[in-house]
């Protein structure tokens, strides 16, 4: 999939939360419906099978229960996309990136080998089946740990025994850390923290531009790698630092060792870390001739420090975003027409959802976690808050049709909006910005409102396993999710009479008079 991905950390967030966000886009030309999902460790599989790869996996018999928001169509497994689990724990997969040639033809992928004729005819080869990938990341991880650093360690071992069939970026995330893996071929990978006060912005590439190996093969403070990685780039000739000392660096660039850095990447993936950071560094320059990094930079950091702390509406905005305010904008009237369509947008119209997931340290461990989610093109759109530790989901978001749009579907209404909008931006763009606003305000106030409506139980369930007061803050936390659903729902709804009846009156064959006379 063709994703953007913004990390924030804990110091460099406006409430001290961790933020992990990620638009989970569809491959060029094609669409997938989304859902809010609840998994009951009832219906967590005890063995599993991959749908694209036939891979299978015996998975541990005491899963927890957690929150995605999966693909409705199921043609190409679970793809969970991203998920909450009861242990505040929050995992985001995947942000697609691409390995070198040389990485390759030294680990290849692991991908399914289909059956050569028919059982009992001569040469009959059976299938091999495949490692994992993307549709099966969240689910053969998430129920099973307890912190950030466990999924890291659970999903190294998984690369390392099963392997994997594509390159890919996974964000695993808790109350306390932020972790960035990338898989490095079929069996290898890599893992660092964000800073806490840094944030990271990263597009469809290998990102990670520094490596603490020392610290991988330790202590695992900041960095975590597979066993055998230092074996492997010294064995492959994969480090391309001219400084470093027999080819076993304590800190190398694995970016150039494991990444690309191509014409392609130059207009599609650079540019929107390009545009994150200018948004979040704005006093860099970053426009002029002079300017140290263009869109077109192959050298922009990973992470860096923001100049302000991040919010959720700085994250919405730049999920959504479209290279605003730059000659690259296609809704734009400056630069030229070539310029407003060089280089691929974060705000894509195929983009099935974004969510942005918070885990606030000042809340209650029952209520900390939240999903802000929103379906479709995020220029037209914004994510409304929804607590993940629940029983249940809102039918608005979680009974997504999966063909045939409906207005009684969040998804399909949102990309119904998008459409209509889209060829009449500047007719519409003030109905849309309001309509950001309102969903970020009633979000903000409810959160709030709900918090303290449940704080005294919550509190109380601190070390407490009563089954019966944790179903009733659960229960309590389902109710402000389907009341903001109800909201969303209305106020989505009138946006889309506003929509329509403004690009109604900008139609091409409109007429001014009519038989029709009103005193």
């Amino acid at each position: 999939m063709s994703c953007t991905t913004l990390l924030v950390g804990k110091s460099a967030s406006y409430d001290g939360s961790t933020i992990i966000a990620r638009n989970d886009d569809s491959g060029s030309g094609t669409y997938d419906p989304k859902h809010f999902v609840a998994v009951a460790p009832a219906d967590q599989p005890r063995h599993y099978r991959s749908v694209i790869s036939h891979m299978e996996l015996d998975l541990p018999a005491d899963p927890c229960r957690y929150s995605i928001v999966p693909n409705v169509v199921p043609n190409r497994g679970v793809l969970a996309e991203a998920g909450v689990n009861e242990h505040n724990v929050a995992m985001s997969a995947t942000e697609t990136i691409a390995v070198n040639p040389r990485v390759l033809a030294a680990d290849p992928l692991v991908a399914l080998k289909p059956a050569v004729g028919e059982p009992g005819e001569p040469g009959y080869v059976e299938e091999t089946p495949g490692g994992f990938g993307e549709e099966d990341i969240i689910t053969i991880v998430l129920p099973y740990v307890s912190t950030a650093r466990e999924g890291v360690e659970r999903l190294g071992r998984l690369l390392e025994e099963v392997g994997t069939y594509e390159s890919n970026g996974i964000i695993i995330s808790d109350v306390d850390e932020i972790w960035y893996v990338e898989t490095i071929g079929g069996h290898h990978w890599m893992a660092r923290r964000v800073p806490d006060d840094c944030y990271a912005a990263i597009p469809n590439q290998l990102g990670i531009d520094s490596l603490d190996l020392d610290d991988a093969f330790s202590e695992h403070r900041n960095n975590m790698c597979s066993a055998d990685l230092r074996e492997f780039i010294e064995g492959n000739h994969l480090d391309r630092d001219m400084t470093s000392f027999e080819g076993s660096p304590a800190h190398f660039d694995p970016r150039s060792a494991f990444g690309t850095a191509t014409p392609k990447d130059a207009v599609y993936n650079t540019p929107r870390a390009w545009y994150m950071q200018r948004h979040l560094n704005p006093s860099e320059d970053w426009d002029s001739p002079q300017a140290r990094h263009t869109p077109a930079s192959q050298d922009l950091p990973w992470c860096r420090e923001p100049e302000r702390k991040i919010t959720i509406e700085d994250v919405a905005f730049l999920m959504g975003s479209h290279f605003d305010g730059t000659p690259y904008d296609p809704y734009g009237t400056t630069g030229t027409a070539v310029t407003r369509h060089a280089y691929r947008p974060i705000g894509i119209n195929r983009t099935g959802h974004m969510v942005c997931m918070q885990i606030r340290p000042y809340a209650a461990q029952a209520y900390r976690s939240v999903m802000w989610i929103s379906y479709g093109c995020g220029a037209f759109t914004a994510p409304a808050p929804f607590y993940a530790n629940v029983v249940d989901t809102p039918a608005y978001l979680r009974d997504t049709p999966g063909v045939d749009a409906s207005t009684d579907s969040l998804y399909w209404t949102n990309r119904i909006i998008a459409v209509i909008a889209d060829a009449h931006w500047y007719g519409t763009m003030n109905l849309i910005e309001q309509y950001i606003e309102d969903v970020h305000t009633y979000g903000h106030a409810l959160v709030k409102h709900t918090d303290a409506s449940i704080a005294d139980d919550a509190d109380a369930l601190e070390g407490d396993n009563g089954t019966e007061r944790i179903a009733a803050v659960r229960l309590a936390l389902g109710e402000a999710n389907d009341q903001m659903a109800q909201w969303l729902q209305g106020r989505t709804q009138r946006l889309l009479n506003e929509v329509l009846y403004t690009a109604s009156n900008l139609m091409h064959n409109a007429f001014k008079m009519s038989d029709h006379w009103t005193k």
